[in-house]
This record gives C-alpha cells, structure tokens and sequence, in this order.
C-alpha cells in the first residue's frame, strides 16, 4: 500500500491499531493450501482485519493458481494462450469444444481461474491430435450426452 492509502483508525472496530504488514497470505486453490509472499498490506492489531490494496485480491489468486498448476501439473497460462493460437481458434471455439461457460478460457488464459482435469486432459488431446477438432464438432458439452454434435 502507498502511504497514500495507509488506514489510520480500522474501519471495523474503530481503534488506531493499524500497522503494516508483509507476512505470507495463505490461499487455497485446486484443494490445496498455498501461502503468497510479499503482499504488504494494513492489519488491525485490536480486531486482526486485514485491508488489501486494490489489485492484491488479484495478485494473489493469480500467485495460488499458478502454484496449483505446477503442483497438478497442469498446462500454464501461457500454453493454453499457446494452444489455441495453434489450433487457430478463438477463445469462444476452445470454450465450445470443451463444454465451458462463456469467459473461462479467457480466465484460465488470465491466470485467475484454474482448469479443471478434465478440460486439461482434453486440451492436451487436442493439441496433440489437432485433427480431431473439425471431425469431433464438440468434444464435450454441459448438460446433455452423447458427447457429439446433434443431427
């Protein structure tokens, strides 16, 4: 936080208890506990409310998603950018080959969300087998199977 934005008096309890601190910040993502370093931030020694400067929140579901695909093992940020960009497709395409919500690729792209296995196994497919794309139409969709394109 910049000095600027440095809490005097805690907007929760009230007191002038305020202090900065950089202790680890512990995040949970992908079922495993994580704890991101160097995030300075204001706490309250009265109440022990911490106050994150915007951005932090980010930052920090950035850092423990990054942390849970290397320890999952699963693709990075950057290959899935990669992976579609070699498929030739768009993000929306990728989202509909996969069966995803609108916007999810984007977020795995960004880093702030984490794949699941599944859509990570079958991204792999694809990148390995680009020729399945076009003849499989839809490798998975929500709600309804068979998983193929309907008639």
């Amino acid at each position: 936080m910049t000095e600027a934005a440095r809490l005097t008096e805690c907007p929760l309890c009230g007191r002038d208890d305020i202090r900065q601190v950089d202790t680890p910040v512990e995040e949970s993502e992908g079922g495993r506990t994580y704890f991101i370093e160097g995030i300075l931030r204001d706490r309250c020694d009265a109440c022990e409310e911490e106050y994150f400067a915007a951005g932090q929140l980010d930052r920090i579901a950035r850092a423990a998603v990054a942390l849970a695909r290397a320890d999952l093992g699963r693709l990075t940020s950057e290959e899935i950018l990669e992976l579609r960009h070699d498929l030739g497709i768009t993000q929306a395409e990728l989202e509909s080959q996969l069966g995803v919500g609108t916007g999810t690729v984007g977020r795995w792209e960004r880093g702030t969300v984490l794949q699941g296995g599944t859509a990570d196994r079958l991204m792999r497919i694809l990148w390995a087998h680009p020729e399945l794309l076009p003849e499989l139409g839809y490798v998975a969709r929500e709600g309804r199977g068979p998983y193929r394109k309907r008639k």
